[in-house]
């Protein structure tokens, strides 16, 4: 089939690929020109695993082309869909200036009847208001919805390999055409579920504000835990191993970031505000993620109380490991509590450096590697857990470093390494570790390192 995929953004440049590597033709579209001609060279504006080999196997077979003209790409293809920016607006909710604007350029350059699908995330009741917008359109247009659920890291394996694929249709005929693009991967025995429009739109909601709510739950439970002297990393497996809860999103740590779940979180809220709704749940979720930051920075600070300009190496930008992608990044808000704490600050991150100067800018060291973030740092504080620092030599460490407090932000350290090493150990809602001690275990458990 032929495609227009109208965005080269994480979500347009992931579905598009990955729709080519199923066989279709795609033509991709974005308004940028200098990403555009860099997308035509085989190189990628974002970093994930796997995405630029991708794109240049699609490029080179023929199934996989890039432009800026709308207009052309619209009249080549049968179906288009709109994978656009829908940032937080300034009132609340969605800004659906680019979608919308996208929805009349499809309509106007709109050469026979055309498929419509929306796959940039949008509150329930968009596909509604798109369908009024195309309307007057000179052919018929199909408006459908089919939400991505992609995780940056994993992209391209969480779409050829997905959970669940979700069609919303208002016809039987925007199904059918749904149900074409992704027959291969339905031939190969992943779930489709067909729904309406605005379920479509909510389901996507929805699974982002339990995944978040997940979060917030273990981390405000690790609170407690920390009050109560109990282990949030036992009280996680006690309560994973139920098949009833499981194991997935419970792992505590300074908070949920990105470019999904902070903002999904907050538009559900204020889309049920507006319906005279009240979100008791919903609104806890947001206020507990944004004391897990500040807690984290007060930690440090009150170890460090007696320090006198005390220097913190941070490590780790990025909102999760595998990705560059700093939107709404945890360590920015850490960082300026520590700012304003008086701290001097050193940061490293193997690949979100350049997203993160735009915000940061001149505030904080910018160092090329961990050991120069970390040299003569009174403490480490790891905000992202890439590979490199779960991995790395905890006695070369200490070397580096004038004092002895290592924060692990992500509870993903092996605690008896670090103390061996002769560092203080702190994670989230785990009992201190002093330098030489280890984590007492249970009889007959295997606990969390």
């Amino acid at each position: 089939m032929n495609i227009t995929v109208i965005g080269c953004g994480y979500v347009g440049l992931v579905s598009g690929t990955c729709l080519a590597a199923l066989g279709h033709r795609i033509i991709a579209v974005d308004v940028d020109k200098a990403r555009v001609e860099s997308l035509r060279q085989g190189k990628v504006p974002i970093y994930e695993p796997g995405l630029s080999e991708l794109i240049q196997a699609e490029v080179k077979n023929g199934r996989l082309s890039f432009t800026t003209d709308t207009a052309s790409a619209v009249a080549a293809s049968e179906t288009i869909f709109i994978a656009v920016g829908t940032p937080p607006a300034p009132e609340g909710g969605y800004d659906m200036t680019m979608l919308f604007a996208a929805a009349k350029a499809v309509a106007a350059a709109a050469n026979g009847p055309k498929t419509l699908v929306i796959k940039s995330t949008v509150p329930p009741g968009t596909g509604d208001q798109v369908e009024a917008l195309v309307k007057s359109a000179a052919y018929p247009m199909e408006v459908a919805n089919n939400p991505e659920f992609l995780r940056e890291g994993t992209a391209i394996q969480d779409f050829m390999q997905p959970d669940r694929i979700i069609f919303g249709a208002g016809s039987n005929q925007g199904l059918s055409v749904l149900r074409e693009i992704y027959q291969p991967l339905i031939d190969r025995g992943y779930s489709i579920f067909s729904m309406g429009r605005q379920s479509a739109e909510l389901t996507k909601f929805a699974a982002n504000a339990m995944l978040a709510m997940r979060i917030s739950f273990i981390n405000e439970l690790s609170q407690l835990a920390t009050a109560v002297g109990a282990d949030i990393e036992s009280v996680r497996m006690g309560i994973g191993s139920d098949k009833r809860i499981g194991p997935a999103f419970l792992k505590a740590g300074v908070g949920y970031g990105g470019s999904c779940f902070p903002k999904d979180v907050s538009a559900l809220v204020h889309q049920m505000r507006r319906l005279s709704l009240e979100p008791y749940l919903l609104e806890g979720i947001e206020k507990s993620n944004h004391r897990q930051k500040v807690a984290f920075s007060r930690r440090i600070l009150h170890v460090l109380s007696n320090v006198k300009n005390p220097h913190i190496a941070v490590w780790g930008l990025a909102f999760k490991a595998d990705t560059d992608d700093v939107r709404e990044a945890p360590a920015f808000e850490i960082i300026r509590a520590l700012l304003a704490g008086h701290a001097t600050i050193s940061v490293y991150d193997p690949q979100a450096m350049p997203n993160s100067r735009t915000v940061l800018k001149d505030t904080v060291r910018w160092c090329d590697n961990l050991e120069q973030c970390t040299r003569e740092a009174d403490a480490v504080a790891l905000i992202t857990d890439w590979p490199v620092f779960v991995t790395v030599d905890w006695h070369s460490v200490k070397q580096w470093m004038r004092g002895l407090h290592v924060f692990d932000g992500r509870n993903c350290l092996a605690s008896g390494r670090v103390a061996a090493a002769g560092l203080h150990y702190y994670a989230i809602g785990r009992p201190e570790i002093k330098p030489g001690k280890g984590r007492q275990g249970s009889v007959g458990v295997i606990s969390a390192g």
